[in-house]
C-alpha cells in the first residue's frame, strides 16, 4: 500500500522532534559525565529510540529504522551498565543522528534507497567501531562525506495558539462586516453631497448671472463731482457695487467647495475599494488559517479499521471497508466531533444493513458485504457519504413500528421519505430486544444530535434489496460561519447558510394547513412570529427559508432577510446550554447580539403547543429599534441628520427623503408610522406633500408634521387645511419632537 504525502509529513516533524531530544540528552550526557548521568535520562533516550525505530520501519524507511535500532541497543547497554558512555561513542552516537538527519532531507532524491542503505551501513559500522573503541578513522569518513543541512520548511505551533489566531480573525470578521455595512451610509452620504453641491452650482451661477454685472445705482447728490469713470460708456469700462463684488466672491467660493466636494467624492470612492480589499483579504487569510488548523479525513479513517474488524467479527460477517477521499481536509474539531455519530451508523450497517454470508449467497450476492465511506469537499462544506450494499431500510417495519409507538395512525398516509425520517426520533427503533450493537434506525437520536452542534445536515437513500446511503453535509470550519441575517418583529437573527437550500417571498408560494411544496416535496411551514411570540410589525416583506434539518424538512416564515454576512456563533455558557432551537450567539457589526437558530433543535421541540421564550435583544451602540418608523422629508442635510440623531438614539427607525416627490417614492415601498416634513423644497414642497397625501386614501390617515422655519399664521392655517396634524417652528428642541412622535404613533419611546 502506498504511504500517503500527509503520513510522511507527520512522520518528517515526529523524528525531528526525537532526534533533537536524542542530541539534547546526549550532550547533557557528555557534560555530566559518565558518573553522573541519571536512569531517567537514558530512559527517556531510550523511548526516543525505540519510537523513532518503530515509526521509520512502519513507513519503509528502513535505513533511518536500522541506525535507530544500533542506537537503542547502545542505550538498552547504557541502563543495564555493560557500557560506559565515553567521548569516542558519544561522537558516534551523535553522528549517527546527523546521518539520520541527512536521510530525511534527501528521501525526495531518485537514489535515496541506495543512498541511505549506503549511509546506514556506515553509520552502524561506526557505532559498532566505537563501541570497541577504534572509531576515529571511521567517524572522519563520515563527516566528509556528510551533506550539508537544509532547513525544515515547516514548524510545530500548538493548536491553542492557532485558535487565539482564528479568534481574533473573527474579531477582524465582525469589524469588517460593521465596514461593509457603512458603505451604505458611505454611498447615501455621496448622493447627498452631489445633491448638495448641484444645487449649490446651480443657485450660486444664477445669482451670479443675475447681479455679477448689474449697474451700480448713482450714490451721492446731484451736486458732487463728475465721476473719475464717467467719460467711459458702461461697455467699455465695468462698474462694481457692493453686490457686484459679494456675487463674484460668492462664486469664487463655490467652485472652492465644488473642488473640495470632489475630492471628497473621490476620498469615499477610494474607502469603498479599501473596504472591499480588507474583504478578500480578510477571506483569504479565513482560508489560509483554516488549513493550518485542517487534518486529512484519513486521521478519521485509520480509527474506523480497526472498530470495524472488531465488529465484522463479532457479527460473523465478512465486510470490507472501502475509504475515499481521505485527503480531504477538515477542521480537527469537526473531525473529533464526526467519530461517534459515523461509527454509529456503521454499527447499524454491519449489524443490521449487511445481510448474513449465508443469505447474501441465497441472494446472488457477493458473501463479503461492502461498506464505503466517500468524502469530498464542495465550496465551504464537505460531504460524507456512508453506503452499504445490504438490504436496505424496511420501510413497513418503520411504520408498523410508528403505529405501535403512536407516532402516527392507520390512516395516515405517509409517504416513504417521511416514514423514512422517523428514524431520527428519539427512541425510535425496529429491533425488539436491544443488544451491544444498534440496528438500523436505533440510536439515529445520537446521530442527530452530534450534527447537530456540528451545524450538519443528513439526507438518507435506501433501496430495499440493494442497500442504503447517508449523505452528511457538514462546514469545512465552526470559527467563521457564513450566515443569512433575517428579523422577526424587532429582533435579529441568523441562521447558517450551509442550512438552507433556498429562499422564496410569502407571495410566491401556495401555502396550506402549514404545508408549502417544493421541488415535488412536501415541506412543514413554520411561522417563526408565531412560534417565538414575536409580533408581526410588517407583513409585506415576509419570506420562508427552506431547509433540510436531520430528518425533516422545514420551510421557515421571517419577517423580512436583512443580509448575508460572515460572522462568529459564541456558543451558549453553561447556564443556557439547554436553550431549545437556538445554538448560540453572535454579534453583528453595529453590535447588536443576534440568536443562531438551529433547525435540529427546532424540528424536536416543534411538537410541543407552548410557543418558546425568547430573550429580549441586547443592543450595541449602533443599534436600532423598529419600535416606530417615521420619514423625515427635508432638503436640508443638516436639519435631516439632526432629527436622525435625536430619533434613532431615542430607538425611532429613520427613513429620509429630500423632498416632496422622493418621500412619495419612499411611501410607495415603505410602511410609516409618521412623517416629519419641511415646506419649502425643490421639485415638491411640503404643502404639495400634504395635498398629495391627502389625496391618496392609502396615506391619508399617516400622521404629518410640518417642521419649519415659517411661523407666521397664514402658512400654519394653510398646513393644516392640507391634512397636516401638528406644525413644529425651528428650531425645535428634542422633547418637543419625541412628545409628538409619542403621541401620533403611541409607541414607548
Amino acid at each position: 500500500m502506498a504511504i500517503s504525502e500527509s503520513a510522511k509529513s507527520i512522520f518528517f516533524e515526529e523524528a525531528d522532534e526525537h532526534l533533537t531530544i536524542l542530541e539534547s540528552g546526549l550532550l547533557e550526557m557528555e557534560q555530566r559525565g559518565a558518573q553522573q548521568v541519571e536512569a531517567s535520562l537514558v530512559d527517556k533516550l531510550f523511548r526516543s529510540a525505540h519510537t523513532l525505530k518503530g515509526a521509520s520501519a512502519l513507513l519503509k524507511f528502513n535505513s533511518i529504522s536500522e541506525i535507530s535500532h544500533e542506537l537503542e541497543n547502545l542505550l538498552e547497554n547504557f541502563k543495564a551498565g555493560s557500557i560506559v558512555p565515553s567521548d569516542l561513542l558519544l561522537d558516534a552516537m551523535l553522528a549517527s543522528l546527523d546521518s539520520m538527519r541527512n536521510l530525511l532531507q534527501i528521501t525526495h532524491l531518485p537514489d535515496y534507497r541506495e543512498t541511505a542503505a549506503a549511509s546506514a551501513e556506515r553509520a552502524c559500522r561506526s557505532l559498532q567501531a566505537a563501541q570497541a573503541g577504534d572509531y576515529e578513522e571511521v567517524a572522519i569518513a563520515e563527516l566528509e562525506e556528510a551533506p550539508a543541512q537544509q532547513l525544515s520548511n515547516s514548524v510545530k505551533v500548538g493548536v491553542d495558539k492557532i485558535d487565539q489566531m482564528m479568534n481574533l480573525l473573527g474579531e477582524m470578521t465582525i469589524t469588517k462586516t460593521h465596514l461593509l455595512e457603512q458603505l451604505g451610509s458611505v454611498e447615501a452620504m455621496k448622493e447627498e453631497i452631489d445633491f448638495a453641491r448641484e444645487r449649490l452650482l446651480r443657485e450660486v451661477t444664477a445669482f451670479s448671472e443675475r447681479y455679477e454685472y448689474t449697474n451700480p445705482e448713482e450714490k451721492g447728490d446731484e451736486g458732487s463731482s463728475e465721476s473719475t469713470i464717467s467719460d467711459f460708456d458702461e461697455l467699455e469700462f465695468d462698474r462694481y457695487d457692493e453686490l457686484n463684488l459679494f456675487s463674484r466672491k460668492l462664486q469664487e467660493i463655490s467652485n472652492d467647495i465644488n473642488e473640495a466636494v470632489i475630492s471628497i467624492r473621490s476620498f469615499f470612492g477610494q474607502v469603498s475599494v479599501d473596504v472591499e480589499a480588507i474583504d478578500r483579504m480578510t477571506s483569504e487569510m479565513k482560508e489560509r488559517i483554516s488549513e493550518i488548523r485542517t487534518l486529512p479525513v484519513d486521521h478519521l479513517y485509520q480509527r474506523f479499521r480497526r472498530s470495524m474488524r472488531n465488529l465484522s467479527k463479532d457479527n460473523n460477517k465478512q465486510v470490507d471497508l472501502v475509504l475515499e477521499g481521505g485527503d480531504t481536509r477538515l477542521g480537527r474539531t469537526i473531525i473529533d466531533g464526526l467519530f461517534d455519530p459515523l461509527l454509529h451508523v456503521l454499527r447499524n450497517a454491519v449489524a443490521h444493513g449487511l445481510e448474513s454470508p449465508e443469505e447474501r449467497k441465497s441472494l446472488g450476492k457477493p458473501i463479503t458485504g461492502t461498506i464505503k465511506i466517500a468524502t469530498r469537499r464542495s465550496g465551504s462544506t464537505a460531504t460524507i457519504t456512508i453506503s452499504d450494499d445490504g438490504r436496505g431500510i424496511q420501510v413497513e417495519k418503520v411504520r408498523s413500528k410508528a403505529i405501535r409507538l403512536g407516532w402516527i395512525t392507520e390512516e395516515d398516509k405517509l409517504d416513504r421519505k417521511d416514514l423514512i425520517d422517523l428514524i431520527f426520533r428519539p427512541g425510535f427503533s425496529t429491533k425488539e430486544e436491544a443488544d451491544d450493537t444498534s440496528g438500523r434506525g436505533v440510536g439515529m437520536d445520537v446521530v442527530l444530535d452530534r450534527l447537530s452542534a456540528l451545524n450538519g445536515t443528513v439526507d438518507v437513500r435506501t433501496t430495499a434489496g440493494e442497500g442504503t446511503e447517508f449523505v452528511l453535509q457538514i462546514p469545512l470550519s465552526l470559527i467563521i460561519i457564513n450566515v443569512i441575517q433575517f428579523r422577526l418583529g424587532n429582533q435579529f437573527f441568523i441562521l447558517p447558510s450551509a442550512l438552507i437550500e433556498e429562499i422564496q417571498e410569502v407571495t410566491s408560494l401556495e401555502i396550506v394547513d402549514n404545508r408549502a411544496v417544493r421541488q415535488d416535496e412536501n415541506y412543514q411551514v413554520v411561522d417563526l412570529n408565531q412560534r417565538f411570540s414575536i409580533p408581526v410589525t410588517d407583513a409585506s416583506r415576509q419570506s420562508v427559508l427552506f431547509v433540510r434539518t436531520l430528518g425533516s424538512r422545514l420551510g421557515l416564515m421571517v419577517e423580512e432577510i436583512i443580509s448575508q454576512e460572515d460572522t462568529v456563533i459564541r456558543p451558549f455558557g453553561a447556564m443556557l446550554a439547554e436553550m431549545p432551537c437556538f445554538s448560540g450567539t453572535s454579534v453583528s457589526g453595529g453590535g447588536d447580539v443576534r440568536l443562531a437558530i438551529n433547525p435540529t433543535r427546532l424540528s424536536q421541540v416543534l411538537e410541543s403547543a407552548q410557543p418558546i421564550d425568547v430573550p429580549e435583544p441586547v443592543e450595541g451602540a449602533g443599534a436600532k429599534s423598529a419600535s416606530a418608523r417615521v420619514l423625515v422629508v427635508d432638503d436640508s442635510l443638516s436639519i435631516r441628520k439632526y432629527a436622525s440623531m435625536i430619533l434613532e438614539a431615542n430607538g425611532v427607525e429613520v427613513l429620509l427623503a429630500t423632498n416632496g416627490h422622493e418621500a412619495l417614492e419612499v411611501l410607495e415601498d415603505e410602511k410609516v408610522d409618521m412623517i416629519l416634513t419641511d415646506l419649502e423644497m425643490p421639485v415638491m414642497h411640503g404643502y404639495e406633500l400634504l395635498s398629495e397625501l391627502n389625496r391618496r386614501e392609502n396615506l391619508r390617515m399617516i400622521p404629518t408634521v410640518v417642521i419649519t422655519s415659517r411661523s407666521g399664521g397664514h402658512h400654519q392655517e394653510k398646513a393644516f387645511k392640507l391634512g397636516a396634524s401638528d406644525y413644529l417652528v425651528k428650531p425645535f428642541d428634542e422633547e418637543s419632537l419625541i412628545r409628538m412622535i409619542r403621541e401620533y404613533t403611541l409607541c414607548s419611546i
